[in-house]
């Protein structure tokens, strides 16, 4: 472990620990006669207390005979419950549009005290200086970041272009440096179950450096592309959206990583794998947030959201807080080190109210009180980014010719569409009719049909590059005369644009190339809404609240110019997300991507 995920090594102070044990030497902390939730035996112990050393775990018992001196707290439980601090095993702090110390300083206080953060985002923007500044932006933090190699990107070679491009040999370096804990996401599924080589070179990195390789395995084949994904290595996956997925991927001892972000819900359908079958021993199921926005975390709460969800369905409470405490260790080949209130284990403690609702009125991170009744005790103070990491959008003005989408001879034509779907990763193919006006094909709000862009933003050459696809989405129900931009376009993070209008559609992209990224909402003319996000073009510099009060601004907006789903910046940031099913559009156009398939990219206009 990294020096500063805890605050002394365990090595260091076994004697010490002993003595403490023993009586022989003063504890740092007594927690008295609390609930224990004993998440080894799923059981609730009455009257434990809980003696703690220099940030670990030193008696689980009776403490009776522990010393104390005057540095110790003395700490009376009486009638709370005491519960492992929560960790979460697969997330993306980009989605939450915040930086590290302000993510710490939003989720600590709800009970998260590990994260695996998958930072692929800033990655596609910045290379392998985005691991560096994760890293160094961790140092000191309560919150134990556990930090995920991206091992894609770009997600597709040859169907998207990217910031960076992630080698085998980087992913070796990164390994050997002791920056990153375990593998991020394997997205190219493809690529692992056909055989690609650079694919295996990097499952290669991971399994030699003795890594837990985490993966991504959007495909509905559950036989011969699951066994091929689990067989190269990888260990967790969290792209599962049924009860049936789970279920085959638990019986063939890959974790399912069970997701409850803010538009991803699958987790009433997840759920149902456990909850039809009593029986079932569900050590091979955790909860994931995946992507969650800074608006979620502030109104709903981060992983203590979906632990709720979780029992709002029917998951008895103890077996819930498994799933996000000892379950997530084991995946992570680190319960020696978190995941159960046990001897030598980290003192991350959760003193809480109640276990149905999972009130929490206090955070212990190693040992140290760090969140009292939903506040910080302590401050966390910023990190100094770089203007490199803050000016990224290496792209010039667009016109509204930029988005004209030119028609062939024939007319009418047929189009594909890619059609979204609320609350789902996946989308739909489609195909519409459409009539050529001035030799272009245009948005119609009639047929919710509104024109998309996705542009290339990452040459330092300004528009040298100037790659752009273009095509037309199904599913935003926006109004005439309006469109959206964002630079938080998984993965690559080029520059999307969606509108019903050309010149509303540059209004919006010209609004994030000003700001340096971000997310824009245009009306007739005129910016309802803009959230500047300054770090890589995905992440802003302020706190989970006051970005929370700018994410509903934008969600505002889009239901101003007719959206009427919830969190849809989320579901249109995973429109050029090349990796999942079925049509998706990048800089270099269309992909298309179905089930036994290599990925292609495809024509916007059929042939007649």
């Amino acid at each position: 472990m990294s020096m500063h995920h805890t605050r002394i090594s365990h090595h260091l102070i076994t004697r010490d620990l002993a003595a403490v044990a023993m009586g022989a030497k003063p504890a740092d902390l007594i927690i008295k006669n609390g609930r224990l939730v004993d998440v080894c035996t799923a059981r609730i112990r009455e009257h434990v207390d809980i003696a703690v050393y220099q940030g670990h775990i030193a008696l689980v018992g009776d403490a009776a005979h522990v010393q104390v001196n005057s540095q110790t707290r003395v700490m009376d439980a009486s009638g709370k419950y005491l519960c492992p601090g929560l960790i979460d095993s697969h997330m993306h702090i980009e989605s939450s549009m915040v930086d590290l110390p302000a993510f710490a300083a939003g989720v600590l206080p709800q009970g998260t005290t590990t994260i695996c953060p998958d930072i692929h985002e800033l990655t596609n923007v910045l290379g392998m200086k985005a691991v560096d500044l994760f890293y160094e932006s961790a140092k000191g933090l309560p919150l134990k970041a556990l930090i995920a190699m991206p091992v894609c990107v770009p997600s597709l070679p040859d169907m998207e272009d990217a910031g960076a491009d992630v080698t085998p040999s980087l992913v070796r370096e990164a390994y050997e440096s002791g920056r990153v804990f375990l593998q991020g996401e394997q997205m190219n599924f493809p690529g692992v179950i056909f055989g690609d080589d650079t694919v295996h070179q990097i499952i290669s990195a991971g399994i030699r450096a003795n890594k837990v390789l985490t993966g991504h395995f959007s495909s509905r084949d559950t036989n011969a592309g699951l066994n091929a994904y689990i067989a190269s290595g990888m260990t967790a996956d969290h792209e599962t959206t049924t009860a049936q997925g789970a279920a085959a991927r638990a019986m063939r001892g890959m974790y399912v990583q069970q997701r409850y972000g803010s538009a991803w819900l699958d987790l009433p359908q997840l759920v149902e794998a456990i909850t039809h079958d009593p029986g079932c021993d569900t050590r091979f199921y955790t909860l994931v947030t995946d992507d969650v926005t800074a608006a979620t975390i502030v109104s709903n709460g981060h992983l203590v959201r979906v632990l709720r969800k979780a029992i709002q369905l029917g998951i008895n409470p103890v077996m819930a807080l498994q799933m996000v405490t000892i379950n997530p260790a084991q995946m992570l080949e680190a319960s020696r080190w978190i995941g159960s209130l046990t001897p030598g284990r980290a003192a991350d403690i959760l003193v809480v109210d109640n276990l149905t609702q999972f009130t929490i009125s206090q955070v212990f991170c190693d040992g140290v009180a760090v969140a009292e009744d939903n506040q910080l005790c302590r401050p966390i103070h910023p990190y100094a980014y770089p203007d490199w990491a803050l000016k990224t959008m290496h792209l010039d003005w667009l016109a509204p010719t930029d988005f004209h989408i030119p028609a062939p001879f024939e007319n009418p034509v047929q189009v594909r569409v890619i059609h979204l779907v609320p609350d789902r990763v996946h989308t739909l193919s489609k195909t519409r009719t459409l009539e050529s006006k001035d030799r272009c094909l245009h948005a119609d709000p009639l047929q919710d049909l509104a024109k998309a862009g996705v542009f290339y933003r990452h040459s330092p050459n300004g528009s040298a590059d100037k790659s752009r696809g273009l095509g037309f989405v199904s599913g935003t129900r926006f109004i005439p005369g309006s469109a959206y931009a964002s630079t938080v376009s998984h993965d690559s993070h080029n520059l999307l644009v969606v509108g019903m209008d050309d010149t509303a559609m540059a209004l919006a992209a010209n609004t994030l190339i000003e700001s340096g990224g971000g997310l824009a909402v245009v009306m007739e003319n005129r910016v309802l809404a803009h959230l500047p996000l300054p770090l890589g073009g995905i992440m802003g510099l302020e706190s989970m609240e006051t970005t929370a009060v700018g994410v509903q601004a934008v969600e505002n907006a889009l239901a101003q110019i007719g959206c009427p789903h919830k969190s849809f910046e989320m579901t249109l940031s995973l429109l050029g997300l090349v990796v999942l099913g079925e049509l998706r559009l990048s800089n270099r156009g269309l992909v298309e991507l179905k089930d036994g398939q290599a990925p292609r990219r495809v024509d916007l206009i059929l042939d007649s």
